[in-house]
């Protein structure tokens, strides 16, 4: 989950368009948050951008991102009420995180947003169990300057599993965007399974995108087991992007949401995660990022 995800304007507001004129509905309050087993808690807040026959400049949206809500997450037994701040490594370039609540496996979180007439509230549960995927890198074979990146695990037998493929690029970026084709229901899965961890695609790309990584490139990648309500967030999600819908305007397929009293996200990950500098794996994985 670069100012590439998550990601998108969908961090900006989930709605973005494509052109500079946004165009009467309500506005309304959109959560994008995560929280990972051994990680805190991330939340960007924004306002949907509402639609009318007014010209509104793409330089003027920063009024919709909010930046004074009461944020809380809670465990249930402890609740904390998370600290805004900026950041340059999300966009937009603002979060509400803290440090006194690290995710656990197995555990739900609920979500309480308070902001003016807004209130939302989403819960979320982070998997109990770990996979242990392998990631790699491989030359694409049509060209001599692009590389894919591939993951190889196998998924537990006995119980049903989602899973959500995350890509970033970029040294000074901790934002993920959902992978091009990376939401995964083990139903389709074999024993032991291979899939390619492409390059999120950002709306509007058009035909800029690319879903692979050029060499030197420095790109993380993550293999994320989430809950149904999450995969169901993100399989919708990505089909939209796939098929450059404008989300939450005229979307193709209909994304759902776990947020009630507004719209977006509040998504629990178990993860595995790996860096490299394109071809080469960073032997050491970096620490888990601070809040």
């Amino acid at each position: 989950m670069n100012k590439s995800l998550t990601c998108l304007l969908l961090c900006a507001a989930l709605t973005a368009c494509e052109s500079d004129y946004l165009g009467t509905a309500e506005s309304q309050l959109v959560v994008e948050g995560w929280i990972e087993n051994e990680g805190y808690p991330v939340v960007i807040l924004s306002r949907s951008v509402p639609i009318s026959e007014d010209y509104t400049p793409m330089d003027e949206l920063d009024q919709y991102l909010l930046r004074w809500a009461k944020v809380t997450v809670s465990d249930g037994q402890n609740s904390v009420v998370l600290t805004g701040k900026y950041d340059s490594g999300y966009f937009p370039p603002y979060i509400y995180t803290t440090g006194r609540l690290k995710g656990r496996a197995g555990k739900s979180y609920t979500l309480t947003v308070e902001y003016r007439d807004y209130y939302a509230t989403a819960t979320t549960t982070i998997p109990p169990t770990t996979v242990r995927p392998d990631f790699f890198v491989e030359k694409c074979a049509d060209s001599d300057t692009l590389y894919q990146v591939k993951v190889s695990f196998s998924d537990p037998p006995g119980e049903k599993n989602y899973y959500q493929l995350f890509a970033r690029t970029g040294a000074d970026s901790k934002q993920y965007l959902a992978s091009y084709l990376g939401s995964i229901d083990d139903a389709v899965l074999a024993d032991h399974t291979e899939y390619t961890v492409y390059r999120g695609r950002k709306l509007g790309a058009g035909t800029d995108y690319t879903p692979y990584f050029a060499e030197q490139d420095t790109v993380a990648v993550k293999l994320a087991q989430v809950d149904k309500a999450s995969y169901q967030f993100w399989d919708g999600f990505t089909k939209n992007l796939s098929l450059e819908g404008n989300l939450f305007l005229a979307p193709y397929t209909n994304v759902r949401t776990n947020v009630t009293g507004g719209t977006g996200y509040w998504c629990g990950m178990n993860s595995s995660t790996a860096y490299f500098i394109i071809p080469h794996p960073i032997p050491d994985r970096l620490p888990p990022e601070e809040p």
